[in-house]
């Protein structure tokens, strides 16, 4: 003689919802445990922004130090170069004025 679904029904109701209850309690669990993982990501991945974002500002303020001392540098060679120039003119000017003359060597 076959059962009928409603005879079964009622004669496993208790089994049906404990496997039921058991499979809500095992998503309820996962779905936690898939949240916690996502916050300690989360954070993890915030902590590490925050390191890039301070090491990213450490560079910047490095390249406006550097780039600071290059124009510094760029200066000091200029004024630098203009006094070379300046006494190589005064050189070349007392050279033009100044005549050498050697005693004791004779003309024919």
């Amino acid at each position: 003689m076959a059962i009928t679904p409603q005879q079964f029904f009622s004669k496993n109701m208790k089994w049906i919802v404990l496997i039921l209850f058991i499979l809500l309690l095992f998503k309820t669990i996962q779905s936690c445990n898939r949240e916690t993982f996502l916050d300690i990501s989360s954070k993890t991945y915030i902590v590490q922004i925050d390191s890039l974002k301070k090491q990213t500002q450490i560079y910047h303020d490095s390249i406006k130090q550097l780039n600071f001392n290059l124009k510094i540098a760029d200066r000091l060679t200029s004024a630098a170069n203009e006094r070379a120039n300046a006494v190589q003119s005064t050189a070349e000017k007392i050279k033009a004025n100044t005549t050498i003359t050697v005693k004791g060597v004779e003309k024919n």
